[in-house]
């Protein structure tokens, strides 16, 4: 085994140990296990609407910093045409959608005023993405579809809120396309991480560690809380 290839692998770990760490705190997912509504849902899919829309900006600004083709290749190909370009995969509009079946219009969706803890994560995204070396952005974005619960989160969905798998699409398909989306762009990272000397691995972790922070501590717990308020 070469050096390079040990290497990538500790780091690949401690990226794995950090995204871990986090999602054992996450307290909407608590929630969806627990006792979901559908008043608690419809505060999730607005807030993950604004969220949907702001992820592609921020994956936009990854490109715009990157000078390799085979990044931005691969960016454009998983992350901003699939997702916008071809209308029947839009993970937004698959998210509208699973909304209608809560008696969420299409207007109230693309209206929805973020959260106060909403706001705040974005900003943190914009920077790690808009702001900083296209190898801190592009971790930064991965470590957020890197071993997620949206699969379990789509079977609550159902089981709780009487959803189809059809109108559940939005939870079930992003359990499957966060898979290609993380490993491929940290498979990125770590090949492209050696050539750049002005950032270190420590800056990788770091930039899991505050994207996971705005993700769990900040995104999903306010929507969480403000669930929780909704059902009261």
């Amino acid at each position: 085994m070469s050096t390079q290839t040990s290497v990538s692998g500790d780091l690949l770990t401690e990226i794995g140990s950090i995204v871990s760490h986090y999602r054992g705190q996450d307290k909407w997912l608590e929630y969806n296990r627990g006792t979901m509504t559908k008043k608690g849902a419809a505060v999730f899919a607005r807030q993950h609407g604004i969220f949907t829309r702001h992820s592609r900006q921020a994956w936009a600004y990854v490109v715009g910093n990157c000078p390799e083709v085979e990044v931005r290749r691969f960016i454009v190909r998983e992350n901003l045409y699939e997702e916008e370009g071809i209308e029947e995969l839009s993970h937004y509009l698959k998210l509208v959608r699973m909304a209608n079946a809560l008696d969420i219009s299409d207007e109230e969706m693309h209206n929805a005023e973020p959260l106060p803890s909403t706001r705040a994560a974005l900003l943190i995204w914009e920077t790690l993405t808009k702001d900083r070396h296209w190898l801190i952005g592009a971790t930064a974005k991965g470590a957020l579809e890197y071993r997620t619960t949206s699969g379990e989160e789509g079977k609550h969905w159902m089981d709780k809120l009487g959803l189809s798998r059809g109108q559940a699409d939005f939870h079930l398909m992003h359990h499957e396309a966060d898979k290609v989306h993380s490993g491929g762009t940290f498979d990125l990272v770590l090949k492209y991480l050696p050539r750049y000397k002005e950032v270190d691995p420590k800056d990788i972790l770091d930039a899991v560690d505050a994207s996971m922070y705005a993700y769990i501590k900040m995104f999903r717990a306010g929507m969480a809380e403000a669930a929780a308020a909704a059902d009261r």
